[in-house]
């Protein structure tokens, strides 16, 4: 049974942010979507999708609200943080507004828990703990605050995402340091599916999972996969309603540190992949119905993104234009665009210092660049020139 915690205490806790803007872009503003019309503020992760989400005034620049580390839900609507309290055994969640970073929710469910997965629309939530031979993983309510089951899993699973009515786990069922499976728990029927889930070339799946990103509609999952052993790099595209992975080959060459600089944007109508890497040269276009590569630009290769790509791929960030004619991609420092119509990249555009956020202004016209050190660059979207706010 749940324990609720007083309000001040729950509200030191979890660091809530102060009353802010009324519009925002989706979260993060680096991710897959560009901004709406009109937008005010552009969201940033500096530390990676599980970090602290922090908002920009875009007229400003500058931070108007932070929230605590935590993870978005795919249609950048909702934010969830978990805060392990060891001398009650509980765990807090804190459920938030992202547009306008208000705190929602706030309660305690018992156990002391990770946040592995949130609902594309942010109405579930998974939490989960190893414990010896065993993963535990629990679902819970966010609108109702209520845990509404725990299962107990023989080996190593990891959580990859919940279905949008919440009634079905996608899980990695970890065999090695390297190969895995994908597996389905229904929680309707509380089983696990007897047989994992596999793609039309019924591959054994093998690989490190570096990044992903999810449909905003709650379609797709899609995760970059690294097969350190071969020097290869594939999306893994995780259709959540017909219940099938692929595994799609990407550009490979010259070892691991230069194949995890991918970064995976999905096109605005959700149906191709842009996977951009400015160490390899290389944009790939993937097309998620026919499962494979369709197209590939080519550019001379960048030195430099490693210290982006070893901290936790915060740095190696793209956002497309709502029209997904245009997307503009970082290696950390500098920025390149690629023009979807005639297939070409631009570029490189400078920044000066590392880069953790960028996103799309009002009308696609200008790009708004987030740097470690706090300071906001604008650009002209069709130029790649600097210019004013």
């Amino acid at each position: 049974m749940k324990r609720m915690l007083p309000a001040v205490v729950l509200l030191a806790l979890l660091v809530p942010a102060s009353t802010a803007l009324g519009d925002g872009c989706p979260a993060p503003c680096s991710g897959q979507s560009a901004s709406p019309p009109g937008t005010k503020l552009l969201f940033v992760q500096p530390e990676g999708p599980a970090g602290q989400l922090v908002a920009y005034d875009t007229k400003l620049g500058q931070p108007v609200f932070a929230l605590p580390a935590g993870r978005a839900s795919a249609d950048g609507l909702r934010h969830v943080s978990a805060y392990k309290r060891p001398s009650r055994r509980t765990t807090v969640l804190g459920y938030y507004a992202v547009p306008t970073g208000r705190l929602l929710r706030a309660f305690a469910t018992p156990g002391l828990w990770s946040l592995a997965a949130v609902s594309p629309t942010g109405v579930w939530a998974a939490l989960s703990h190893r414990q010896g031979a065993y993963t535990h993983v629990a679902l819970v309510d966010l609108v109702g605050r209520k845990r509404l089951g725990t299962i107990r899993l023989r080996g190593h699973f990891e959580v990859e995402t919940i279905s949008a009515e919440g009634s079905r786990l996608f899980l990695i069922q970890h065999l090695d340091e390297r190969r895995y499976l994908v597996r389905l728990y229904d929680f309707a029927a509380k089983r696990l599916a007897s047989e994992p889930l596999r793609g039309g070339d019924d591959r054994l799946m093998a690989g490190y999972a570096w990044s992903g990103i999810g449909s905003r509609d709650g379609r797709w999952l899609l995760t970059l996969y690294l097969d350190t052993r071969r020097s290869h790099a594939f999306v893994h595209a995780l259709d959540l309603v017909k219940t099938e992975p692929r595994c799609i080959d990407l550009p490979s060459a010259r070892g691991f540190a230069n194949l995890r600089q991918y970064s995976l944007t999905l096109a605005p109508r959700g149906r191709r992949v842009l996977a951009a890497n400015p160490a390899l040269g290389v944009v790939a276009e993937v097309d998620l119905a026919r499962h494979r590569v369709v197209r590939r630009a080519r550019f001379t290769p960048a030195a430099g993104g490693e210290a982006a790509a070893r901290r936790g791929r915060a740095s190696l960030l793209a956002a497309v234009s709502r029209n997904g004619r245009t997307l503009y991609f970082s290696n950390g420092r500098l920025l390149w665009a690629y023009d979807a119509a005639y297939g070409v990249v631009r570029g490189p555009y400078a920044t000066g210092r590392e880069v953790v956020g960028l996103g799309y202004g009002k009308g696609d016209r200008k790009l708004h660049v987030v740097r470690r050190d706090g300071v906001m660059l604008t650009f002209d979207a069709a130029t790649g020139r600097q210019t004013s706010r």
